[in-house]
């Protein structure tokens, strides 16, 4: 069970940095022989031809149905809370937060249905948003597309938001920005100047869904360089060029005892809450230099922060409550059912 656990998680972190794994092989078969040269340029034909993909709401998602993402679920575990129903007449996005280094709770209960997203929300179809250079990837498309995937381009989410009714995305608004501010037991969201999603529910009329997942930054150890160092200053121009962060990080081995490559998540358990949704009314007017509608994006999203923070003061206590006095190491992380916090949620950028 374990080694199957890894190895969710291990095809999960392939298909994270897909774009750097999927290209050179690609490039690999193409030289490898003559019938593989082939079978590249046709494949690269194909995606050219099939280039639009992943703008609509359209296709199946027979990877996110696997039975084999239990394996990803069970190993933390990750649990998924619903606060209310979701009218399946209505479209949503989903805002999860915060992002962790790399978002393994979010993947397990959005991305796949280790955690029975559809039984919980009946009518709801759900697309996770991914830069549109991850569907550049050869290979590496095919699989986000029959995972669900869409693109998180302005005009691929107004399609999937204005599709059909019960047509949702998930997005985390904090970024690859935030993985960097990911620390053990702290809930450090960039939020403030991360308004795109309030001006998009308005133009399109869906409704918000705040997202806070529990445990989410404790499952890795983070290095921060200091500020102005070298190293941060490489960390913020890979970030700037590619849109990846590439935090320090320590979590768990291949094997156990593993001390010197620790690339997988700890074991710890991550419960995520899924709150009420905001209603939003849709915006008929211009929203081009037009004052009212800048006015109205501040409001609903100063209505999403208070809302995120609500969720935060109601489960704080039960889902991460503070460490016993005196605890140390492992003790100081989890009891086991629930990881401890060392700071209350913050937005602070």
């Amino acid at each position: 069970e374990r080694a199957q656990q890894k190895l969710a998680l291990t095809i999960i972190m392939f298909q994270i940095i897909g774009p750097f794994f999927y290209w050179p092989l690609y490039v690999a078969l193409l030289w490898w022989s003559p019938f593989t040269r082939g079978m590249m340029v046709a494949y690269g034909i194909y995606m050219w031809v099939d280039r639009r993909a992943h703008t609509v709401p359209e296709g199946d998602a027979p990877v996110r149905r696997l039975p084999f993402w239990r394996h990803l679920a069970n190993y933390f575990p990750v649990k998924l809370i619903k606060s209310a129903d979701l009218d399946p007449a209505a479209n949503y996005m989903f805002c999860a937060h915060p992002h962790g280094v790399a978002s393994f709770s979010h993947t397990a209960n959005f991305l796949t249905e280790s955690t029975g997203f559809s039984r919980t929300f009946p009518g709801i179809s759900l697309y996770p948003l991914l830069l549109d250079a991850h569907f550049a990837a050869p290979f590496h498309r095919e699989i986000a597309l029959r995972a669900g995937f869409r693109g998180a381009s302005k005009a691929t989410i107004t399609n999937l938001l204005t599709a059909r009714p019960g047509s949702s995305v998930l997005l985390i608004p904090g970024g690859a920005a935030e993985a960097l501010k990911a620390q053990p037991g702290t809930y450090d969201i960039i939020l403030n100047k991360r308004k795109g999603f309030a001006r998009m529910a308005l133009t399109t009329g869906a409704h918000l869904v705040p997202v806070l997942a529990f445990g989410e930054t404790s499952l890795f150890e983070v290095t921060q360089p200091a500020p102005g160092s070298f190293m941060a200053k490489v960390q913020k121009l890979i970030l700037k060029l590619s849109g990846f962060a590439f935090p320090q990080l320590a979590g768990e081995g291949f094997w156990p005892g593993a001390k010197a490559v620790r690339p997988l998540p700890k074991a710890l358990p991550v419960t995520t809450v899924v709150g009420a949704p905001i209603p939003v009314k849709k915006w008929e007017g211009p929203t081009r230099d037009n004052p009212a509608f800048t006015a109205a994006v501040d409001e609903l999203h100063a209505r999403y922060c208070a809302a995120l923070r609500a969720i935060w003061d109601e489960h704080k206590d039960r889902l991460a409550p503070r460490a016993p006095a005196g605890a140390t190491g492992a003790a100081a992380l989890t009891n086991g059912v629930v990881c401890y916090r060392r700071k209350s949620l913050e937005i602070v950028e």
